[in-house]
């Protein structure tokens, strides 16, 4: 992606560290190839710290499908660190939060504790990106905690499988198809040694983004930054987005895709999503963002295009939700899900979506009705924003999937500047069968 924003250049630092600064954030690069990223917002004494790795699922192979995951639990793992596992207990006794998660794109560890406890997130991450070492036994504990957790999750879930399935056809030559918590056929076959291997490759400085966001200086978090990370040296070579070459299981270039989930459920559902670009995809670059103000007009609450005709106008469905990721490396989809009413089949509402598609295509959004959904989402990202965990989550994880974060700053004028034509323009271009894919999942 082309990024306009000029960034004014500070001088260099020790350790060969490069700073930057816009947008009242600070960036430092340190000679180990580690960036930070340090934003200041003094409205309380707390901060949150945020360390991210460009290593996810979509980086996995057959055989090791789930291998991020299952480091994500071992990271947690002290019992051979003694002082790792007397950072976990200090974070836990200053009432420190933290967790961690893994994703197609990245893998990601935080903490939001009282600023002045901050040098001990440091400590912490340093500790666990240098000196993890768990034993077979604590590797065994968590293969059975992951094969139960799969378990979990689709009883908690049961379109869980839907989603999976979804990505499977929807991205068949890249990483992407590989559900996140992996296929249980890998995990059970998977070995420490081979874990231990993709840590040394992808837990490494130069294949991670430091971002911290509170009631911090720039200049102490970059002091905390070089005395705990900068004699740290890169591991190996860090692995890269998975891609295949092409097979049978390709998208139809002349009709849309259409599957049949084999398992049923006690609601039925049905899923239509679109291959389109993300912000790091699309030419020209304005293109995300108006599929971003697409979504806001499918759904933008009660009085959203989908909602009013689909649940309250032809009674066909019982839930409608809308989801688009913009922040992804690769392609990402627009997803419609519908849940049909209780007299309704997934025929009826199929149909009912198609029609409706077919109609907004042919008209042209009102300048009214554009303000409108604008607005609501101008509203609802500075309502996000009050929380400094998501202002730093923001920022990192555009920088996991290759968008630097003075693209950030630019969200609102890039959704003000969106126009009807745009809207018009990415339905047209991709809103076809050759980039459409739908999956039933039909009630017993």
């Amino acid at each position: 992606m082309k990024n306009n924003l000029s960034i004014l250049f500070l001088g260099l630092l020790l350790f060969s560290s490069a700073v930057f600064a816009s947008e009242n954030i600070s960036e430092l690069i340190l000679s180990n190839g580690l960036k930070i990223i340090v934003k200041p917002d003094h409205r309380t004494p707390v901060a949150a710290f945020q360390i991210w790795y460009k290593v996810g699922s979509a980086y996995e192979y057959d055989g090791v499908t789930g291998i991020s995951h299952m480091l994500e639990h071992l990271m947690y793992k002290g019992n051979n660190n003694p002082h790792l596992a007397e950072n976990f207990h200090h974070l836990n006794d200053i009432g420190a939060r933290g967790n961690a998660f893994t994703t197609r794109d990245h893998t990601y560890y935080y903490h939001i504790l009282e600023k002045n406890h901050l040098a001990l997130a440091f400590k912490v991450e340093a500790a666990r990106i240098q000196y993890l070492s768990p034993s077979i036994e604590e590797f065994n504990i968590e293969k059975k905690v992951i094969r139960e957790e799969m378990h979990v999750r689709i009883n908690r879930d049961p379109y869980l499988p839907v989603y999976n399935a979804l990505f499977q056809y929807a991205f068949p030559h890249n990483g992407y198809q590989f559900p996140i918590i992996g296929r249980s056929k890998d995990i059970n076959s998977l070995s420490l040694a081979k874990t231990m291997s993709w840590y040394k490759n992808n837990y490494t400085p130069d294949n991670a983004t430091i971002v911290v966001v509170g009631d911090v200086k720039a200049a102490e978090v970059f002091e905390l930054a070089k005395k705990y990370f900068s004699g740290i040296k890169k591991m190996g070579p860090a692995s890269k987005i998975q891609s295949f070459a092409e097979g049978t299981q390709t998208l139809s270039k002349k009709k849309e895709n259409r599957y049949i989930m084999p398992d049923r459920t006690k609601v039925g559902m049905i899923l239509l999503a679109f291959k389109v670009p993300s912000i790091k995809t699309s030419m020209p670059e304005w293109e995300a963002y108006a599929l971003e103000v697409l979504a806001g007009w499918f759904e933008s609450g009660t009085n959203s295009r989908l909602t009013k005709t689909l649940i309250r106008k032809q009674q066909l469905a019982h839930e409608i939700s809308i989801s688009y990721s913009p922040m992804t490396r690769q392609q990402s989809l627009f997803i419609i899900e519908a849940l049909p009413a209780e007299n309704a089949s997934l025929t009826q509402l199929e149909q009912a979506l198609d029609r409706e598609i077919k109609l907004i295509k042919n008209e042209f959004i009102s300048k009214k009705t554009l303000q409108k959904i604008k607005n609501q989402m101008i509203a609802a990202d500075i309502f996000d924003r009050d929380s400094i965990h998501t202002q730093a989550k923001i920022i990192g994880q555009a920088e996991s999937v290759g968008i630097h974060w003075t693209e950030d700053a630019r969200y609102i004028s890039r959704i003000k500047d969106v126009t009807a034509e745009q809207v018009k323009d990415v339905l047209h271009k991709y809103f076809i069968p050759a980039n459409k894919i739908v999956i039933l999942q039909y009630a017993r």
